[in-house]
């Protein structure tokens, strides 16, 4: 069987002349009073005529405007007015957070939403939201489509939050939250409600009709496998006789979710004459395909399946599958052989590709991929066997992977795609670093090294950036010190360090006498050092001094520059160096010295069939980049840490915050001093900064040539910068380079 070419589970003679009709006023009814606020009448043009199915369930008649999007034979179709045509999803995820707030705290003004929305438009056909926006986003969305030339669809999600799910255990305990919020939700889309303030949801009067723009409902969240289980075993398999959905021999969570989605097309079929998609998120963990060399039980513990649900003959618009699909998550995309050694239609080996035509293959339904992507962040977090990393991309290779998974899609024989995420999101953690930050801090500063923080399109600089580039502007408002002492015959003149900040990292600046040729990383090493518990420690590298410093970082040219931190104040040994083999005791008492800063990719594990030991695996993420870091520049490099003037007369760097254990750098929150405080965080006023330059050739024991501020016998001196604390980020909006590569590429042709 052609399962790309399956007709969707809708009814086969459910597709002749739906476009175009009057309506009925007097068949609308009002929604229920616990769940929205509506009139009493909808206006003439809103509710068109409708028959009823065997059940008296009132259905778009044959020649009605019911049904506007359908699900067809290889994905979507949309009316023209005298029939229909293939569209295909060339979507983008948009959230609701933005610097400063938290999600729940729907923030995004309709200013925000009127700019998004235009530069959405110009390289999508789908806007994808996970829940409720406020107004101004579905206002913005009717003023765009009034003029666009192509409309910007919705893809109106419907979330329930872990912790609910977790909280209950069995999903069914949420039937009757989850259905009031489907019925909010096709309220919103018809502008048909005011909904009360509730912590954590949006809210206000919703009076922008976008109902004819909606392809589609999608209800949920990537579904934690320990409430699908228990759902499971609280019943038993059966079947669903719905209005417009049924199964047979599904699963009581497979049920669960049927019952949903039917209660909403229901609703929306009696009180808007209106039928449109609708499906259930789903994501890898939870897919009904068989993975025996997942190594993690959770990930393959159990499946979900799409395809227990058909829609009847009354569902004119037919359902879908919809999946989070990431390419190097979870680890069977890097472990099973056929997916590693497939060759995609470039002639490349591609898991990713492997795993998305093993997924169509199986499915009957037609697919969408909700989700996918690659973050352009500083950090990493987990490696693809191709890589296709999370994490560590730069912004323009973030936007030609993100192209190249698009068009993995639709040789998949994909419906389409829908990329994540519109905007940079600093609420975000991710597993191996999370420990190191304030939970309730994360929004207001921007943590460069957190690949889930740097997923979006749209960045958010700060308005005051450290833009790496030379320029002398930047470093007005910092502290500023001279350097004094002799310098080697053949070393370059340190004369000065300046220090500043944004909410990016900790900046310092070192300004050298230009001979107007680039520094000779061969006869000039400098050193920078950071310090926030005040403990004295002597200098790495050979050098005989002494300073208030827990990190030193080397520049020593683009290969050799790095940040180390003093040993017992090593973040990543507190957490993690148990398992990765350290010498704790030594870390402990820092008889360790100096050592790498790091941060962990994989936690180690035996793949199943073959009983292979993969072993844990960190990354020294100290290591610095050089490069550009002006946006602006035609030489820009996003992940760039460094930057050295051609002529030898600046260095600049930018030390990501929490490579120096601030956790926050908004309330000035750091990890506590103590080894036996772990991760805790405690508050500090300033920071100690220095500087010196070296020959890294000369014997032992080395010698500082010049320092800024400068050398009281065998110490090092600091100066100290400090800044105000802050609640409101100020900042800037910038499309990201991938934006443009994805829309140079026009991503959303057929290949």
């Amino acid at each position: 069987m052609d399962r790309r070419r399956f007709l969707a589970s809708v009814g086969a003679g459910g597709f002749a002349g739906l476009a175009g009709c009057t309506s009925d006023p007097s068949e609308t009814t009002g929604g229920p009073a616990a769940t929205s606020t509506r009139s009493s009448e909808s206006p003439p043009d809103q509710t068109p005529s409708r028959g009823r199915d065997d059940r008296g369930t009132p259905t778009p008649d044959s020649g009605s405007r019911g049904v506007l999007f359908r699900v067809s034979t290889d994905g979507f179709e949309r009316s023209t007015g005298d029939g229909f045509e293939s569209l295909t999803v060339s979507g983008i995820n948009l959230g609701m957070a933005k610097p400063g707030a938290f999600p729940g705290q729907a923030a995004i003004t309709r200013e925000e939403y009127d700019r998004w929305l235009a530069a959405i438009g110009e390289i999508a056909n789908v806007v994808r939201t996970y829940t409720i926006h406020p107004p101004a986003f579905y206002r913005a969305l009717a003023a765009y489509n009034e003029t666009a030339t192509d409309p910007l669809l919705l893809l109106q999600g419907t979330w329930v939050t872990t912790a609910d799910l977790l909280d209950a255990g069995d999903a069914t305990e949420l039937s009757a939250t989850v259905d009031r919020e489907l019925q909010r939700t096709v309220d919103v889309i018809h502008g048909e409600t005011t909904l009360p303030e509730r912590p954590g949801h949006a809210s206000g009067t919703y009076d922008a009709n976008v109902s004819d723009a909606t392809l589609g409902l999608l209800f949920g969240i990537e579904w934690p496998p320990e409430v699908v289980v228990e759902t499971n075993e609280a019943g038993s398999p059966g079947t669903l006789d719905g209005q417009f959905l049924r199964a047979e021999d599904a699963s009581p969570f497979e049920r669960w979710l049927g019952g949903r989605l039917d209660t909403a097309v229901a609703y929306e079929t009696e009180t808007y004459g209106v039928q449109r998609p609708t499906a259930f998120v789903n994501w890898v963990t939870t897919d009904p395909l068989d993975h025996p060399y997942e190594p993690f039980e959770n990930e393959d513990l159990v499946g979900v399946d799409p395809d227990a649900l058909t829609a009847t003959d009354a569902y004119l618009a037919g359902t879908f599958a919809a999946y989070h699909a990431y390419p190097y998550y979870p680890d069977l995309l890097n472990e099973t052989p056929s997916y590693v050694d497939y060759v995609d239609h470039r002639g490349e080996p591609n898991s990713y590709a492997g795993y998305l035509n093993d997924l169509v293959d199986a499915t009957d339904h037609p697919v969408v991929v909700a989700e996918f992507g690659v973050p352009s962040s500083r950090g990493i977090a987990h490696r693809h066997v191709h890589g296709r990393d999370q994490g560590r991309h730069t912004e323009t290779t973030q936007g030609e992977m993100v192209v190249a998974m698009y068009e993995d899609i639709l040789q998949a024989g994909c419906a389409g795609g829908v990329a994540f995420s519109w905007q940079n999101e600093w609420f975000k953690r991710t597993w191996n670093l999370d420990a190191r930050s304030v939970p309730g801090r994360r929004p207001f500063w921007s943590n460069v090294e957190t690949p889930e923080q740097r997923f979006g399109l749209l960045a958010f600089d700060p308005a005051e950036e450290l833009s790496l580039d030379g320029s002398a502007e930047d470093w007005t408002d910092g502290r500023h010190a001279s350097a004094t002492g002799d310098r080697d015959a053949n070393s370059r003149t340190l004369e000065a360090v300046r220090v500043a900040h944004d909410y990016e990292g900790l900046g310092v600046r070192l300004e050298f006498a230009s001979d107007g040729a680039a520094i000779d990383w061969g006869t000039t090493n400098a050193l920078v050092t950071v310090g926030l518990t005040g403990g004295q420690t002597s200098l790495p590298f050979g050098l005989d001094a002494t300073v208030p410093a827990d990190f030193v970082v080397r520049l020593a040219g683009p290969d050799e520059s790095r940040v180390l931190v003093e040993s017992s104040y090593d973040a990543f040994a507190r957490e993690f160096g148990g398992i990765a083999g350290l010498d704790l005791d030594a870390y402990r008492t820092g008889e360790a010295g100096f050592v790498p800063v790091r941060e962990p990719i994989n936690l180690g594990y035996t793949v199943p069939p073959t009983e292979e030991q993969v072993p844990f695996e960190a990354v020294e993420t100290g290591q610095l980049r050089y490069g550009v870091g002006n946006p602006d520049a035609v030489q820009y490099d996003s992940l760039a840490d460094v930057y050295a003037a051609p002529d030898g007369s600046v260095v600049e760097l930018r030390l990501p915050w929490v490579l120096l254990n601030v956790a926050d750098p908004s309330s000035k929150r750091r990890i506590a001093t103590d080894w036996a405080a772990g991760l805790d965080v405690t508050t500090f006023d300033d920071i100690d900064v220095g500087a010196a330059t070296y020959a890294p050739d000369r014997s032992d024991p080395a010698r500082i040539d010049r320092a800024a501020p400068g050398v009281d016998g065998r110490e090092l001196e600091t100066i100290e910068y400090e800044w105000d604390t802050w609640n409101r980020p100020d900042y800037v909006e910038r499309l990201k380079e991938s934006y443009e590569v994805i829309r140079r590429a026009e991503w959303g042709s057929e290949p």
